[in-house]
Formats: C-alpha cells, sequence, structure tokens
C-alpha cells in the first residue's frame, strides 16, 4: 500500500501560511486542539472522498443518531469506504465509533466534511479527532493536520495496547469550548452541511519492500544495521511519494539508524533536497506518543565523523539539506535521556524535492555595491510577488562570507511591505546566528526592525515591514551574513524567501 501523502515543491517557510487552530480568525489564536497527525496533500491509495453530500438535516435542533456514547459506540470497519457522520447541533453532538486494535499497529484515522473545492470552507464541519482506549482516557487527538491545506482532521498514530479503543469525532466548537465561536472556531450559525466521512485504515508495514511506508526492524543502532528508506514512484512517475518511517525506542540509549539514497530520475530543478519532519506533536493532544525525539542527524556515507546536517525537532526544527543523487547517507534518530515511556514511538517522514534557485553570484555578491539580482520571482497567495533562494555561506570565522541579493520594486504599489524568512540552523545546517537585514537600494541600513537573528528556537522572520518611499535605484537589497559556523555540522547552506505584499484588504 503506498504512503498517504506526497510533498511536492518545497518553499521554506511559506508567507500564505494559514492561521494555526481549528478557527478562521487570523490571529490563530482559536482551537487549542493538538496538531497530531501528518499533514500535506494526499496522492495515493488511501484517499479521502471528494466532494460532500447535503445534509438532509435541517439544523434546529438535536440529532440522536444512536452513537453519542461510548456504551452507543459504533463499530467502525477498516478500509477505504467508511462511515458517515452527522454533527447536529454542531456545538453538543459527539458521535462515538469503537474498533480492536493490537499493540504497535499503526493506524490512520480520517475525516472528510469539506467540500474538495475548498477544504477550509467555514460553512461545513471543522472535525476534531479524539483517540479513546478501553477505559475511555485520551490517548490521541487532531484538529487540524499539519501544514493548514484542510480543516478536516487525520489522526496517524501507533496503537499503545491490544484491546477495543474509541473514535470520537466533533466539531471544533464541541470539542473545545474555550474556542468556541467567536474565540476560535467558525460560526456554527453559517454551517450548511453537518455530514462527514470518517475512515478506519490500518497500515500494513510489511506488505512491499519497495513500498514507502517502513517498519524500524532493531537492532538497526549503527550504520551497518541501519534499515533502508526506499522511494516509490508516483503512478505517473513524475515525482515520489514521501516515505513514512514508523520507529520506536527499546530502551533510553536506543539510536535507530537508517539509510537512503537519492535518486537521480526524475529530473529536478535547482537542488536535490534530502527533507526530514516528524509527524507530531506527541502526547494525548497529538499523536499519542509518550516520546519526543531530540535529535536527528544525517551523515554522508563517505564521513561518519561529523554531521552533515543535525536538528533538535523538540525545539521545532526539520531537516531539509541539499544532497547529491546517488550518494549514500545515514540518518540516525536519537531520544532524550529518561525512563521509557508506555509507547515511544516516533513517525519519521522523509521526501525528495528541489530547492529553491540556487545563489548564482558567489564570487561577488558580498558587497551592496555588486549585489546579485534577476531573482526567480513568482505571486504569493497575499497578492503580491515573492522572491526565493538556495544559498550558502562557505566562509569561516576569520573570513566570513556575505551574500547581498536585489530586489526590484517594478511590482509593488503604495502601502506595500516586505517580509523574509530564511532558515539555516533550524532546518538542519552548521550555519548559525542566521541574519538577513533589509537595506535601502543604496546599502544603507533602514532600521532594527528591518533585521532579524535565526535562533535555534525561532525563524529568522522580518515581518510585514514599510517599504521606505522612493529608494535609490527603486529595488531593496537584502543581506545574508551569519556569525561562526558549528563544529559538528559540515552543511553551510541557508534558504530565504524574500516577500513583498500589497495592504490588508478592509
Amino acid at each position: 500500500m503506498r504512503s498517504m501523502y506526497f510533498l511536492g515543491f518545497f518553499v521554506l517557510g511559506t508567507m500564505a501560511a494559514t492561521a494555526a487552530g481549528c478557527g478562521g480568525d487570523d490571529d490563530g489564536s482559536g482551537g487549542s486542539g493538538g496538531e497530531g497527525g501528518a499533514g500535506s496533500t494526499t496522492t495515493s491509495t488511501v484517499t479521502t472522498t471528494t466532494g460532500v453530500a447535503t445534509s438532509t438535516s435541517s439544523g434546529s435542533g438535536p440529532v440522536d443518531d444512536g452513537n453519542d456514547s461510548i456504551e452507543e459506540a459504533e463499530e467502525l470497519p477498516a478500509g477505504n469506504n467508511g462511515l458517515e457522520g452527522t454533527l447536529e447541533p454542531l456545538e453538543e453532538d459527539g458521535d462515538y465509533f469503537s474498533f480492536t486494535g493490537t499493540k504497535g499497529l499503526p493506524v490512520y484515522l480520517v475525516t472528510d466534511a469539506k467540500p474538495s473545492d475548498d477544504e477550509r470552507d467555514p460553512t461545513y464541519p471543522d472535525t476534531v479527532i479524539t483517540l479513546l482506549d478501553a477505559d475511555g482516557n485520551q490517548i490521541a487527538q487532531n484538529d487540524d493536520p499539519e501544514g493548514g491545506i484542510t480543516n478536516d482532521s487525520e489522526l496517524l498514530t501507533v496503537l499503545p495496547a491490544d484491546g477495543e479503543y474509541f473514535v470520537v469525532v466533533q466539531d471544533c466548537n464541541a470539542a473545545f469550548p474555550e474556542s468556541a465561536f467567536p474565540n476560535g472556531c467558525f460560526d456554527p450559525s453559517e454551517v450548511v452541511s453537518f455530514d462527514y466521512t470518517l475512515k478506519f485504515l490500518p497500515l500494513d508495514l510489511g506488505a512491499d519492500e519497495a513500498d514507502s511506508l517502513v517498519g524500524e526492524t532493531e537492532p538497526n543502532n549503527d550504520a551497518e544495521q541501519a534499515v533502508e528508506m526506499p522511494y516509490e514512484l508516483t503512478a505517473d512517475e513524475s515525482a515520489y511519494y514521501t516515505t513514512f518511517v514508523f520507529g520506536s525506542f527499546a530502551d533510553e540509549a536506543d539510536v535507530d539508524v537508517y539509510s537512503f539514497t537519492p535518486p537521480a530520475t526524475p529530473e529536478f530543478e535547482n537542488a536535490l533536497l534530502a527533507q526530514f519532519n516528524f509527524s507530531g506533536p506527541s502526547g494525548p493532544e497529538g499523536n499519542g506518543s509518550t516520546v519526543d525525539v531530540n535529535e536527528v542527524a544525517v551523515f554522508n556515507a563517505t564521513d561518519l565523523t561529523s554531521a552533515y546536517a543535525k536538528v533538535d525537532p523538540t525545539k521545532g526544527g526539520d531537516i531539509a539539506v541539499p544532497v547529491e543523487a546517488g550518494q549514500e547517507y545515514f540518518v540516525f534518530v536519537k531520544r532524550p535521556a529518561g525512563e521509557v515511556g508506555k509507547n515511544d514511538f516516533y513517525i519519521l517522514l522523509h521526501s525528495r524535492a528541489s530547492s529553491d534557485p540556487l545563489e548564482a553570484a558567489e564570487e561577488t555578491n558580498g558587497d551592496v555595491a555588486t549585489p546579485e539580482g534577476d531573482l526567480a520571482s513568482f505571486p504569493n497567495q497575499g497578492g503580491g510577488v515573492s522572491f526565493a533562494v538556495e544559498g550558502k555561506l562557505a566562509g569561516t570565522e576569520e573570513t566570513p562570507d556575505v551574500d547581498v541579493y536585489e530586489l526590484p520594486l517594478d511590482d509593488t504599489g503604495e502601502g506595500w511591505t516586505i517580509s523574509v524568512i530564511c532558515g539555516a540552523q533550524r532546518h538542519g545546517s552548521g550555519v548559525r546566528e542566521l541574519r538577513a537585514e533589509v537595506l535601502n537600494g543604496d546599502g544603507t541600513e533602514i532600521g532594527a526592525d528591518y533585521a532579524a537573528t535565526e535562533t535555534e528556537a525561532e525563524e529568522l522572520f522580518v515581518e510585514s515591514q514599510a517599504i521606505p518611499e522612493a529608494p535609490e535605484g527603486n529595488r531593496l537589497l537584502v543581506r545574508v551574513s551569519a556569525g561562526t559556523p558549528a563544529a559538528d555540522v559540515t552543511g553551510r547552506g541557508y534558504n530565504c524567501l524574500f516577500a513583498y505584499l500589497p495592504p490588508a484588504a478592509d
């Protein structure tokens, strides 16, 4: 069986990110539920239904659908057909389902209520999935999948024991009373359909050695014992499905090692990226795991003494670094010190993708007098224009590297702003204290609010700063620099997104 997701072209820190939580408020304050489960676009044989049936309910009062408690839970069959349900009234109703599972079984629970042409339509239920054990204790939950693409909840988890489980489906307003409209959730009075579909999909990790669903096998504590991560082509053979690795820690000293060799075909633009992130967060308001991975390190097979990329996921980091096609790499996954929990699993996602356009003028772009221009531009979802670059700061402490980029203002207007998002350390690079400064067209500084520095726990983000009046040369410049690089990580790459945005509509 193919994995659930395919990650497409990667642009670090998209400016079009939607608000977190289950609500539609622009401030992102809505919803306190976890974001467990995995997010991105579905492409494989495990898919949600397309389209939504119109509810036959009037919305005028409670609907007794016979599954409003654990005692009335409806048996949930495994498979793609799923069950249909109705949430009415949205502010109160919760539908209960049951299934029997075994310890260590990965399962995927997915709802579909939103129409396929608008996965965040506020006139349809904003579902929340909660998983309970046989005693009714919450062990996992999902509000919105990671990525903000849809409000249809999806939960990817691993069962902690043999026995019966219960699934509760609710609307955001019922699941999180503290975030009920108007405090984050959508307005239930605007909902025109109350229906949804729920699917229960147990995952068979041993079905096919070439499958992109991988189960860890012990021992795999060093490179010689590494578990291989395969690449499975999509149906049209234009790209690869994301590989899902299901692993666990046998004890507090356990280290899990995997290998990958990125293929050269199908062709890719710019640099080839290897991406790694975790389906999470953990805990009963996330995917249900009782451990947080605190180190992921990628090593080139030719050098196992120094990591090529390394990140601490507990600080919000993931890995997205350029790699060479046909070269073998190893991935080391570690847990923090401490007692082993009841269900210390993790779900590692790996994808092969193309980078943003590459830095092209390394020899000359170190000075504001000779900035690198002609960056590829593209429209952003804010109605403006963006530029992106995959760069490298190859200098040393004695001779630091600096990169300067030119951003023309031809397509901007009155009241427009500039934003900058860059990442290096938080995406596995050995670059430290990555800094970006927006400068006037003549290279002079504008102000402290026009500069930002990345830390291990925070992205580099210059947010919506006003474009100065009549800048020299009808352009702005962005100067990218860094501090002393890490001694134990050899990668020196970074990624930057520069975005011009028009004034917000009233």
